[in-house]
């Protein structure tokens, strides 16, 4: 069986129930690497201790910045502390997704600054990017130290909208964006480490992501983008020692697909990129489709698409 596993989030009110139940769902269908769900927003759970201390303050469109960032202890999230605690009882081997340093970045603004535009971000003040990353790696550090994941991915979807064809926005140059990604992933020690970016991949970003000495995967939407499915050539994976997470299932269109669908496209990735294939998933998360079937799209979307993703990579992996 070719392995599988998930991006991060479910159409799911947040408690504890619930994040049992989306990580236990996805062991019992058989996801090889169940991801430790997420159920609340990606950036706040990660800075939700600056929050509290009132360094940021959370408004509608973002969030703006008030105090010093670096004087607040970060503090694993609650709901992974939690999640881990189940995955490691069940001997789960689980994938933690951490949200990335650039895509936090957009989302926080210096005072008086315009909230909710990239261009008055922290992506366009050094000092108080360089201020974060070094929070969130101290972050890093303290949730290696209470989890084991098998997969780690730094979640970055905001390179594919500041990352172009031939440079960066705000002047940043592709080794330094390089750099911090690294940095991040370095705190952990897991298998298997690497970083999604979804939407249409901009050129540039091979520059970015190839040299990662940290990462041995690099993760994207495939389903609903065909122009991501030929986006590295095999030879150029294999040379930089990575690998590939394929994305089989749309996790936008809320129809369930056939699964002869789901199998030609399959096929058509293990054709492409043989063994740097690392593991078959959906595009991206599921926490978008939330309110589309008042309450029941967990039950009659997700799950019904994550069994194909697993009976896709079963009959896969036979014929191999």
């Amino acid at each position: 069986m070719i392995p599988t596993t998930l991006v991060g989030s479910f159409p799911l009110d947040y408690n504890r129930e619930n994040i049992k139940r989306a990580l236990i769902d996805q062991y019992e269908v058989g996801i090889t690497f169940p991801v430790l769900p997420q159920l609340r927003d990606f950036v706040y759970m990660y800075v939700e201790p600056l929050v509290n201390k009132g360094v940021l303050s959370h408004e509608h469109l973002g969030y703006e910045v008030r105090g010093d960032i670096l004087s607040v202890e970060p503090e694993p999230p609650e709901d992974i502390v939690y999640a881990v605690d189940i995955a490691e009882d069940l001997g789960i081997k689980y994938r933690l997704a951490f949200t990335g340093p650039f895509t936090i970045a957009s989302r926080l603004t210096p005072k008086g600054g315009k909230l909710g535009d990239i261009k008055s971000s922290l992506l366009a003040h050094e000092d108080l990017f360089g201020e974060l990353l070094d929070y969130l790696v101290e972050m890093a550090r303290e949730i290696s130290k209470v989890s084991h994941p098998h997969v780690v991915c730094v979640d970055e979807p905001v390179l594919s909208v500041i990352v172009g064809a031939k440079s960066i926005m705000f002047g940043m140059e592709p080794n330094k964006v390089t750099q911090a990604l690294d940095r991040l992933l370095g705190q952990f020690k897991s298998p298997l480490r690497g970083v999604h970016v979804c939407s249409r991949l901009p050129p540039l970003l091979k520059n970015i992501l190839l040299p990662l000495r940290n990462a041995n995967f690099l993760d994207h939407e495939h389903s609903d983008i065909p122009e991501n499915r030929k986006y590295y050539s095999r030879e150029e994976l294999n040379s930089a020692s990575k690998a590939l997470g394929y994305g089989i299932i749309s996790s936008r269109n809320t129809r369930v697909e056939e699964e002869q669908d789901v199998i030609a496209l399959a096929k058509e990735a293990l054709d492409t990129y043989g063994a740097q294939l690392a593991f078959l998933k959906p595009d991206c998360g599921f926490g978008g489709m939330r309110g589309f079937l008042k309450g029941k799209e967990y039950e009659e979307i997700v799950l019904r698409k994550l069994k194909i993703l697993v009976n896709v990579a079963k009959g896969l992996g036979e014929q191999e």
